[in-house]
Parts: structure tokens; sequence; C-alpha cells
């Protein structure tokens, strides 16, 4: 099992637009929200307040995934379903980090029979652990099985934390078509700072951002931002269907609104999503994504997580 996701710097606008900026004033009860940015040749301001205990709580969990421990709690949980058996025993084979064993038992219908508990008890405690933690299984099209932050639960779970922000922006939106009510907050997002980790390969999820520690520290990559955008049109956009798309090494959000023949899109269980890059530093607008990653989606060469 490997870890995903990799994400690379989009390439900067040609034309350079003044950085955004973020004031935030810590008061007693909430912290104050204050940004000042260009969006479609105007500018922006979006106000908002985040009640401090949220701030401090939220997925306070969620820690980098650590597959040692996962063959540790595995071990544990495989020995202990052994034991019930007179007879059998487990022998643990190297290395220690990989859940290699061996059984031990004269009795072949038993031996059968235990390798196949031991099999689906793998599967089963594996997925359990997983959700304890935040993180699910995937497996993606070219054939790697990865274990990434549920998404999913990320924005749901979400939700009432981020109400504050989504009311200010519902009264922003209100009258706006759809399209481009996306493309301003997309544009948004796009301009927090990315969060450029050297070693991404080896962060097993340390560099996801859940959305309120995104804003609180002002970056995140592009799952992070992904998951940000998601939660905020879940509130906005109810009727609106949404997915996760993983590609190699990068994260889009994919929105089910009809594509026009310019736009990039992929199709999911039947149904047209429009591919959404929040990432940035790049302005891309929905329907556009980076060129190094059109061969994926033109080729149905990605995987993806309904939310």
């Amino acid at each position: 099992m490997k870890q995903l996701l990799l994400c690379m710097l989009l390439a900067a606008p040609l034309t350079i637009a003044a950085p955004m900026q973020l004031n935030m004033q810590q008061l007693p009860e909430h912290t104050q929200f204050t940004y000042r940015y260009a969006s479609m040749g105007q500018a922006q301001q979006l106000r908002f307040a985040i009640e401090n205990k949220n701030l401090t709580n939220h997925f306070r969990q969620f820690r980098a995934f650590k597959p040692v421990m996962l063959q540790h709690y595995l071990w544990r949980d495989l020995r202990a379903h052994v034991a019930q058996y007179p007879g059998a025993k487990l022998r643990k084979l190297p290395p220690a980090d990989l859940l290699n064993y061996q059984l031990q038992t004269a009795d072949t219908t038993l031996r059968q029979q235990l390798n196949a508990e031991l099999a689906q008890l793998t599967k089963e405690r594996t997925a359990f652990y997983l959700h304890q933690q935040y993180y699910h299984q995937l497996e993606l099209p070219w054939g790697e099985l990865v274990i990434i932050p549920d998404h999913q639960r990320f924005m749901q779970d979400s939700l009432q934390d981020l109400l504050p922000l989504a009311t200010v922006w519902h009264d922003t939106l209100v009258n706006m078509p759809t399209r481009q009510s996306l493309a301003m907050l997309t544009s948004w997002i796009q301009q927090i700072p990315y969060q450029d980790l050297s070693n991404r390969a080896q962060s097993s999820g340390e560099s996801f951002n859940p959305p309120l520690k995104l804003l609180k520290e002002n970056r995140g990559d592009c799952d992070s931002k992904a998951v940000l955008l998601a939660a905020l049109l879940r509130m906005l956009l109810p009727d609106v269907r949404l997915a996760m798309v993983y590609l190699p090494e990068h994260a889009l959000l994919a929105v089910q609104l009809t594509p026009t023949n310019d736009d990039m899109s992929v199709s999911i269980e039947g149904r047209d999503y429009l591919l959404v890059d929040a990432t940035g530093p790049a302005q891309l607008a929905p329907g556009q994504i980076a060129p190094q990653y059109e061969i994926y989606t033109r080729n149905d060469h990605f995987g993806y997580q309904l939310l």
C-alpha cells in the first residue's frame, strides 16, 4: 500500500496580480478573518468570524498515517483470532514493518479455514482502523492500492464549522449564476498560499489540512483546497453532485455541471463532471486544468471518490 497525493505547484499565470492580503484578528471568543484580493478584474473583500473553540478542536485527532502502527494493530488482532483454535499458531516473519506471517497447524482443513478467516479479518480491521483515523483505501486504475485522507468525511464533518463562511458567501452569490458562483469561490481559494512540502512522497497525510486548519494556517495543498471548495459548494449548491478526482501526483474537484466544448471534464458513473482545480496560484477557471494533467483525464486514467 502506498500513500497519495503528490501535488505539483502549477505554473504562475501570465499576468501577476497583487497577492491576497489576510488579516486575522483573534478576539476572546472568535477570530475575525478579513481577506482582500482581486477576482475577475475587481477588488474583493471577504470577512467572517470563526469561534476559537472550533478552530482549536477542528479534527484534532487527525494525524499522519503510520503504516507500522496499522501492522501492529492487525498483528494483535490476528494473533487473538488464531488463539481461539487449539493446535494453531501464528509466527511473525520479517520484515517487521509488514504483515508477514506463517500459520502453523497440522490440520489441513483448519489451515484452509483459518487462512480464509485471517484474510477477511485483515480486510475488515484495516477498514476499521483507517476509518477511525479519517483515512481510507482506494484502488487506482493503474493498479496502485493507496491510503489517503477520507476526503468525503472531512468535507461532511466540516460543514457545521464552516457555516459562518458559507453564510457570508451566500450573501455574495445569492443572485449569481451557478457557474459564476463556482468561479468566484475557486478564485478565492486558489489565492490562498499553496502548501509546498519538499518530501510529499513520505508525508503520509501529514500535509493534508482540514478546512479550518487551512484557514487558520493560511496554506493548503491540492486536496486540502479541493475539500474546502467542496464543503462550501455542498452548503451553497446542495443539489450539485461532487467528486474528488485523483491523478498521478495531483487531485482535482469534479462538479456535475454541463461542460461546454472547451471545458475539461470527466465521466463518472455515467454522469459528466466539470473539472475544477482549486490549487493555485494560477487562476484557472472552472473547466480548465494544467496541460500536464489533460492526458490522464482524456484517457480516463484517474481514480475518484464521490462526495
